[in-house]
């Protein structure tokens, strides 16, 4: 049978794709860094956009012009591109674990800086309290990327009363990670240190034309754009 533009993007990203490792997750995106961003384009990639957007629903044209946004898990930087159209003029900073992702983003002319860094528990965002106006993270808040008790220190560094948003797919072979990710969600809610204003659903990838011998999960191609803000310093 003759494979599809999607089909073939479909195999190499989602049945390539390492699961089980996250050093390899690395090593699978350092691998594909010149490449990601012709195949999220022919998986009709809506991520970036719709989180530009809606960060930009929150804040006036006036504080778009001077915000310091951190794009975490920049990638190639789909989102920062994305940001920039949206209208945001300020320092964009770019912070991701691939060394050949980050290089194609910087490529772009897009961010004012960029760090390489993997964040985890016990290896914290190298930048000091209240460094930022804003954080969005597309796509990081994942298996085998961005564990849910990172988001404790994405609020550290973000400035009071100011925003986070984040896309996620929470996929079907995923379950216990979508658990964890609104549990501590909840967690960080009920402590006081941020809200949920806003829970989104949206078409992440369309998928309608892949192949059926990839038995897709058609309610796998959706996920959410949520908008948290952190509360003030009492």
């Amino acid at each position: 049978m003759t494979q599809t533009p999607l089909d073939e993007v479909y195999r190499k990203a989602f049945h390539v794709f390492p699961n089980d490792n996250p050093a390899d997750v690395m090593k699978y995106y350092n691998k594909t860094g010149t490449t990601y961003d012709s195949t999220m384009k022919t998986m009709t990639y809506a991520a970036p956009e719709v989180a530009a957007q809606k960060a930009a629903s929150l804040v006036s044209d006036k504080q778009k012009e001077n915000f310091k946004l951190l794009d975490l898990g920049a990638g190639t930087g789909l989102s920062g591109a994305a940001l920039r159209r949206s209208g945001f003029l300020g320092n964009i900073s770019a912070l991701d674990g691939s060394a050949e992702m980050l290089k194609v983003a910087m490529e772009k002319g897009i961010y004012s800086d960029s760090t390489e860094h993997i964040l985890t528990s016990l290896n914290p965002l190298p930048y000091p309290d209240q460094s930022f106006d804003m954080v969005v993270s597309v796509a990081t808040f994942t298996k085998h990327l961005m564990e849910p008790d990172c988001l404790e220190e994405v609020l550290r560094v973000l400035k009071p009363h100011s925003y986070m948003i984040i896309t996620v797919r929470m996929y079907s072979e995923i379950q216990d990670y979508k658990v964890r990710f609104y549990d501590e969600l909840d967690r960080l809610e009920a402590a006081g240190l941020m809200k949920i204003c806003s829970r989104e659903k949206f078409p992440y990838y369309k998928w309608d034309e892949v192949s059926d011998e990839f038995k897709v999960n058609l309610a796998d191609q959706y996920g959410e754009v949520l908008v948290l803000q952190k509360r003030g310093i009492n």
